[in-house]
């Protein structure tokens, strides 16, 4: 019954089915779960005397007098003079011409709408729909041939099968819960007779839907405790001697950071950890504590960089780490491979991929800023080396809701706190007519021979012709040259992500070199460039930005002992935007700041988002924290009851997954791991 084709119901032909096809309707189930969109009121009758301006209402009304007129656009008016026991009012329709033959002075119908202001009529009573009867209505999403008539119908035809929806979840969810039955509440939001009757539904689906996604990734994260790996010995006299000449001493966070890494390695199942950590919180030197202590092993290490210009970086930095211990490092790029093949610790970009087949002994696999890579590369690695450990990185500060979400088939380390020797950034606003205060401080700090960052959103202006809502965007290409004039004396660089890797090597060099004073860019710095020298970051248009980017962009600065501050430029965007450099101004926490920006902007915004393979919902909300965290412990609750041997749940799991996939073109593997 349930699994009915939609086209077996009353009423519904090969049209109407390909319509609700499109809409992702194609059973009866589907129907049933098809909520509306809205409720309308129109239940709220009222005498034409006591209507109020501005406020729908109905009204039962005698039709006196119907009349046309065209308005000074050319648009057709059609007016009727209709009354009650109360009084008289002017009723109005735009366009609808049929309704000249409809409408019959004497008759009495219900119109729905509401009474304004129009200068040359009074205070008319603008019609919304001719309706039926006074009523709470459903109002639905819709697709070419389907009226709010032919939904209404459609669910009126099949209302005696809501007492067939079986209730998926166990009783004792249910009661600790205190959810409303599944096939109460779709039933409510199909046939309301409140305003409130949708909000159950979408609350228990949302429910449903987290709970089936959390079981989905809390069963994985289980079947790879089933999977085998080489255990990395734990060396504690080689782990100390290397901490102690890495040249600078280990916070807190990175002894603790490092040990919980090196604990994993430790076990026979292949380690799976995220690793989150600030812009300049020391991510790099516990990759190499952990690289070190596999190599020590006698095993080799891999470690993934998303542009040529990072796996440079590392390449030099994880050399000087590694070579007093005698571990040897190469460089894999798409023209770069000599020596790779017999390296203990190979630095790649994407070229690794194709690579995968040459590499022997390889016992740990590191992916930095991991979000640059895409799902399917991410997956393609868990797959074919599921046997591997394997330790992902990442500044992008991902809300803790989601983090579990995205990331919950991974066991993550927060890494907190910054090396002693940075210092803290001072952010600070300013608006257009206070430019030349900034450009002033800037000054001091270039004759200090502090070099630092300029930021625009865009490569080239924008022209007129194109894009109107761009025009006042800064553009790196017109920035470089104002700044040239109004700093003459400046060695200015410019890069953007069109440029050749080879040529933004060559101006990220000499802007480490201190052969260039100020970098003018577009967002492609916010991960790779490490310059202690800079000093300072002034990003155009940052009420445009959000929240996690704006602060990606922040820590470019403040990387070496001079005291940094963050420019951001307030070009007027709105209030959203500057609540967003509020909060960047209020706190340098990116956890917390990555919680503001979900609540402002969604998650379908946040940087990095867009390749984590985050689940598209249809009636959760991402934002609901304290709700995900609460379910993630229910669905592990369940699963170590084997699900609670509940046959309904086992089989909308399954149907979660199979619908996944379908949408997506994904596995559901990688659907729900999104790694």
């Amino acid at each position: 019954m349930l699994n009915s084709p939609v086209g077996d119901l009353p009423g519904v032909g090969p049209k109407i089915a390909e319509s609700l096809k499109n809409l992702g309707v194609q059973t009866v189930e589907d129907l049933l779960f098809y909520l509306p969109s809205r409720l309308e009121d129109w239940s709220n009758v009222q005498k034409i005397q006591s209507l109020r301006a501005g406020e729908e209402a109905v009204i039962q009304a005698e039709i006196k007098k119907v009349s046309s007129r065209k308005s000074r656009a050319g648009r057709l008016i059609i007016q009727a003079k209709v009354a009650d026991e109360s009084g008289e009012i002017n009723a109005l329709w735009f366009g609808q011409r049929y309704l000249l033959g409809l409408l019959k002075p004497g008759e009495e119908y219900f119109l729905y709408g509401q009474k304004r202001l129009s200068a040359p009529l009074g205070h008319p009573f603008f019609v919304k729909k001719i309706i039926t009867k006074p009523e709470v209505a459903p109002i639905y999403r819709s697709s070419a041939g389907l009226t709010q008539a032919a939904w209404r119908k459609l669910f009126a035809n099949c209302r005696y099968v809501f007492k067939h929806i079986p209730e998926p979840l166990p009783a004792e969810i249910i009661k600790a819960e205190k959810l409303p039955a599944l096939a109460r509440c779709l039933e409510a939001a199909h046939f309301p007779t409140a305003l409130n009757d949708v909000s159950p539904a979408q609350q228990r689906l949302g429910f449903d839907e987290l709970l089936l996604l959390a079981l989905a990734i809390t069963a994985q994260k289980a079947e790879r405790q089933k999977l085998k790996a080489s255990a990395v010995p734990v060396d504690r006299p080689f782990l100390k001697e290397f901490s102690e000449a890495l040249g600078f001493q280990l916070t807190d966070g990175q002894r603790r950071a490092a040990w919980e890494i090196i604990q994993d390695l430790n076990q026979p199942q292949p380690m799976r950890r995220l690793l989150y950590g600030e812009v300049g919180s020391g991510k790099t030197a516990v990759a190499a504590i952990a690289i070190a202590s596999v190599l020590k092993a006698g095993q080799r290490a891999i470690i993934l960089a998303p542009t040529t210009a990072l796996a440079a970086q590392h390449l030099a930095t994880f050399q000087q780490f590694l070579a007093p211990s005698g571990f040897t490092v190469a460089l894999l790029t798409g023209e770069q491979k000599a020596g790779f093949a017999t390296a203990d610790l190979v630095v790649a970009t994407h070229a690794a991929f194709y690579q995968m087949g040459k590499f022997s002994n390889v016992g740990l696999i590191i992916i930095d800023e991991q979000h640059r890579f895409g799902v399917e590369e991410r997956q393609k690695l868990l797959t074919d080396i599921p046997q591997r450990h394997i330790l992902m990185m990442t500044a992008t500060p991902i809300p803790r809701s989601l983090a579990q979400t995205i990331f919950g088939s991974l066991d993550i380390t927060y890494l907190r706190g910054k090396p002693a020797h940075q210092q803290k950034i001072t952010t600070t606003i300013f608006l257009p007519e206070e430019r030349a205060i900034t450009e002033k401080a800037i000054e001091r700090r270039l004759a200090n021979n502090e070099s630092g960052y300029v930021i625009c959103p865009l490569i080239e202006e924008v022209d007129e012709a194109t894009d109107l809502f761009s025009l006042e965007r800064k553009a790196v290409t017109s920035e470089a040259k104002r700044l040239k004039e109004r700093f003459p004396l400046a060695r200015i660089g410019v890069l953007n992500g069109r440029l050749k890797e080879a040529d933004k090597q060559k101006i990220i060099t000499k802007f480490r070199q201190g052969e260039v004073d100020i970098l003018v860019s577009t967002t492609v710095v916010e991960v790779g460039i490490d310059n202690p020298n800079a000093s300072w970051i002034l990003i155009e248009d940052a009420d445009r930005f959000g929240l996690s980017q704006l602060h990606q962009l922040r820590g470019r600065v403040g990387r070496g002992s001079r005291a940094s501050v963050c420019f951001l430029a307030d070009s007027g965007s709105g209030e959203i935007g500057q609540a967003r450099l509020q909060a960047l101004v209020e706190t340098d926490d990116g956890l917390e700041l990555a919680e503001a920006d979900l609540r402002l902007r969604g998650p379908g915004e946040l940087t990095g988002l867009s390749q984590s393979g985050l689940p598209a919902l249809r009636y959760a909300d991402w934002a609901d924290a304290e709700r995900i965290r609460r379910i993630f412990t229910i669905a592990e609750r369940l699963t170590n009851a084997g699900l609670a041997n509940n046959p309904n749940l086992e089989k909308a799991l399954n149907k979660y997954g199979q619908a996944a996939q379908e949408k997506t073109g994904r596995s559901t593997e990688s659907q729900n791991l999104a790694v």
